[in-house]
């Protein structure tokens, strides 16, 4: 009983080599059986391929026949999963001034020059000719009319600004 004991004590305690030399074998197995299967002929695996003789009409296999259909639908719809990530369309180039998140809020002149105070999306400040802020730059201020131009870099445009 003692001899017993001591056994599974020194399996208990190198359970983990016992494991690995398992699996060691295991993966060593499934390598030879790769390398060598049971019942592969090398010589039937690199076969030229068959040629049919002139005489001969070539196999026809059931089930590729060319389908006979109708439904040209599916010729020019287009997939509805498919995303044109790339691809400008016209809706772009039609976005209303409320799309591009900017809002001109009053224009008034200081000291010699005019300033418009514009209202984007994250604060509102008084901008000059010329200023560069966020991804907007304001180009021009027409205080008789109201309005002042801005290039959006986003929208790649300018856009006109009028005072409500």
């Amino acid at each position: 009983m003692d001899k017993l004991r001591k056994f599974f004590e020194r399996l208990w305690y190198n359970k983990e080599r016992v494991v690995l030399a398992i699996m060691v074998g295991v993966l060593c197995w499934n390598v030879y059986r790769v390398w060598y299967p049971a019942n592969a002929t090398p010589a039937a695996a690199h076969s030229e391929p068959q040629r049919v003789s002139e005489d001969e009409s070539p196999v026809n296999v059931p089930g590729l026949e060319p389908r006979q259909t109708q439904d040209w639908v599916a010729v020019y719809t287009p997939d509805p999963f498919w995303y044109y990530s790339q691809l400008t369309t016209n809706t772009e180039k039609t976005k209303d001034v409320q799309d591009a998140g900017i809002k001109l809020i009053r224009i008034r002149k200081v000291k010699d020059e005019y300033r418009a105070q514009l209202k984007t999306e994250s604060s509102t400040q008084w901008y000059t000719e010329g200023d560069a802020f966020e991804s907007f730059e304001l180009l021009k201020i027409d205080p008789d009319a109201g309005t002042c131009q801005v290039r959006s870099e986003r929208l790649g445009r300018v856009i006109t600004l009028r005072q409500p």
